[in-house]
């Protein structure tokens, strides 16, 4: 096909050709040697030119679309393509997470196919968030103590650019049913190296000492103890992380490794908490 640009600087020529429809790109130089590397590495610089980019502008979102089930029927053109953005972001995901197609070429996609199970159910969440904001969030509001601004619920708000709107807690858990401790302590980590500092997971001090309250109600200690150390671990010391893992550490029968930890934590603890560890602390070393 014939080049869509060319580019003369100083002494060389680059030409590139772009395909539609497909991610690629050729790229002819002809350069004379006399000229300095420098100029060069602007000029590829310059042409390093998203061909997605030029794919996507192929593609129009329609100003009739059809098949639209749950979302107005008034909804067209540049709009449609905001709220399909809306949802790509709310879950992290590309176009083909829902409809039928791959790649970045738009106008190949079936967007009117209802193959995939899982547009089928983005239209059951959509009937259930029209639900919450057109019904049950008025009927608090009429309740009254209405907070400002108001709440509304959105794909993001349960979704933080996940698929499937798990809590942390509740992925560490089925790791750790399935996989045991090492493979649930390692799942945090990995999860923390790919997601702190967004909103995904909670990764901030406590969110730990919670899920590992929760293994030593449940009878689990070794885990319960394992996952409060690596609260302090990630998030540092504090009286109330300590003042759980000694009440863990009693429960499964440590009770020297418990007065450590409340001794340490009434280190650590402001005045008023003071005589809760020493309450604990008493009682371990009085029986």
């Amino acid at each position: 096909m014939e080049p869509i640009a060319q580019s003369s600087f100083l002494n060389s020529d680059v030409v590139f050709t772009v395909t539609p429809g497909i991610n690629s790109m050729t790229i002819h130089n002809r350069i004379n040697l006399s000229v300095p590397s420098a100029c060069m590495t602007v000029i590829m610089f310059i042409l390093a030119i998203d061909v997605t980019a030029i794919n996507a502008q192929e593609f129009r979102w329609p100003e009739e679309p059809e098949n639209l089930q749950v979302l107005p029927d008034d909804i067209k053109g540049a709009k449609l393509g905001s709220v399909m953005r809306e949802f790509a972001t709310s879950l992290g995901v590309r176009c083909d997470h829902c409809h039928v197609g791959e790649g970045a070429g738009l106008t190949k996609f079936d967007f009117e196919s209802d193959e995939k199970v899982t547009k089928r159910k983005a239209r059951l969440m959509l009937k259930m968030v029209a639900a919450l904001n057109q019904q049950f969030l008025p009927e608090l509001a009429e309740i009254g103590d209405v907070s400002s601004p108001s709440v509304e619920v959105s794909c993001m708000t349960c979704h933080r650019k996940q698929t499937r709107p798990l809590m942390l807690q509740d992925i560490l858990a089925s790791r750790l049913e399935a996989d045991g401790i090492d493979a649930a302590e390692e799942e945090y980590r990995q999860l923390r190296e790919d997601y702190y500092g967004g909103f995904s997971y909670d990764f901030s001090s406590g969110a730990l000492t919670g899920f590992g309250e929760r293994l030593g109600n449940e009878g689990d200690f070794e885990s319960a103890i394992r996952f409060i150390s690596l609260e302090i671990e990630m998030n540092g010391e504090s009286a109330g992380v300590y003042y759980t893992l000694g009440g863990i550490q009693v429960s499964a029968g440590l009770d020297l490794d418990a007065i450590e930890s409340y001794s340490r934590g009434m280190e650590m603890a402001p005045d008023d908490w003071k005589p809760f560890f020493k309450s604990e602390l008493d009682r371990l070393t009085n029986e």
